[in-house]
């Protein structure tokens, strides 16, 4: 049984994400799903290491998906918790996922990673994070101008008091 404190903790955990997905409670507009990454009816636990939160889509996806003893791990899903998710998925410049490796790809087939409004999303978040940099990029150079401007401004006062100087004398 998950609790409400063990909820809370998975919750902070993910940073309020889902851990397949990315998809942010704010997004979906409400708390996410609990999902047992080895399903409880596959010998999971309600251990926190088990746990992950999820959106309900890729919940669904996901289903009570555990492979057979005899599968190898390239049937596995990856763990957002536990596995370095980057060495198995690329995200492409169009928003896309794409597998490095045979987990990879079948991790982002089995939760259907790259559907419509995922790729969207991330499209999006892209963009987003695009023009953030500009903005800072933009704050940058323009504190820069103000200080070259103010070194100008110091600098055009000292020749003309030095022109002043000049010519009286």
């Amino acid at each position: 049984m998950v609790t409400r404190v063990l909820r809370d903790q998975i919750c902070a955990a993910y940073n309020f994400r889902c851990g397949y997905c990315g998809v942010s409670e704010a997004e979906s507009g409400g708390e996410l799903n609990i999902d047992h990454f080895r399903p409880l009816a596959q010998g999971g636990t309600d251990s926190l290491s088990n746990l992950v939160y999820a959106c309900s889509t890729c919940n669904r996806f996901k289903g009570d998906y555990w492979p057979a003893a005899e599968a190898g791990s390239e049937v596995m899903l990856l763990h957002p918790g536990q596995n370095d998710l980057a060495t198995h998925v690329a995200q492409m410049p169009d928003g896309r996922l794409r597998g490095l490796t045979p987990r990879g790809w079948f991790h982002i087939q089995r939760l259907r990673l790259n559907r419509e409004q995922l790729v969207l999303q991330r499209q999006r978040r892209d963009e987003e994070r695009q023009l953030r940099q500009m903005l800072e990029d933009s704050l940058h150079a323009q504190a820069d101008l103000r200080a070259y401007s103010r070194r100008l401004e110091r600098d055009i006062t000292a020749l003309m008091e030095l022109m002043a100087r000049f010519t009286r004398s």
